[in-house]
């Protein structure tokens, strides 16, 4: 127990000589005027519309995201409804078309999601945070857990189009 005990102590005062220098980057600063800059002036657009204008911007992006999934759900069947590849002679040459035809649709994956994220992640996210604003709804706790919408990602069978759902259900319900 005393062993114990002095060990404690020990490495207390080490880590204190030793231990970690603070060195003023580790939090981040207030802004002198008091006052956060809006981090995305489509943020600030948004709060100007009429709900009209909002309602029905919300539901032509939502009609734009559903289009963009269902014709690249289209592209990928169609590309794995192609013919097979020519027949190989050898386990090593099919393989390698093997990896060649799985290669070439991880990019068209990837290049969905980049795109998703560059074209409609952005105006989706500001559209629902306004919707909900508008709305009164502050518990978001209760709101369904969309990848697409909370972080961009793109996971489960139809994510593009369960986003857009939302915010059209969102739209629907602003007066």
């Amino acid at each position: 127990m005393f062993c114990y005990v002095l060990t404690t102590i020990a490495e207390f005062f080490w880590l204190m000589v030793t231990g970690p220098k603070f060195t003023g980057f580790e939090s981040p600063t207030v802004p002198a005027t008091g006052e956060f800059e809006a981090v995305d002036p489509l943020v600030d657009q948004l709060k100007t519309l009429p709900p009209s204008e909002l309602r029905e911007e919300t539901l032509q992006l939502a009609t734009e995201m559903k289009s963009f999934e269902a014709v690249t759900v289209l592209e990928f069947v169609t590309t794995l409804a192609s013919p097979p590849p020519v027949r190989v002679a050898n386990e090593a040459e099919r393989d390698e078309a093997l990896d060649r035809e799985s290669k070439a649709l991880m990019e068209r994956d990837l290049l969905t999601a980049r795109t998703y994220r560059e074209r409609f992640y952005r105006p989706a996210r500001a559209l629902r945070d306004e919707l909900r604003k508008r709305l009164g709804i502050r518990n978001t706790n209760r709101e369904p857990e969309l990848p697409a919408l909370d972080e961009g990602v793109l996971a489960g069978a139809k994510p593009i189009t369960e986003a857009a759902n939302y915010l059209a259900s969102l739209a629907r319900r602003l007066k």
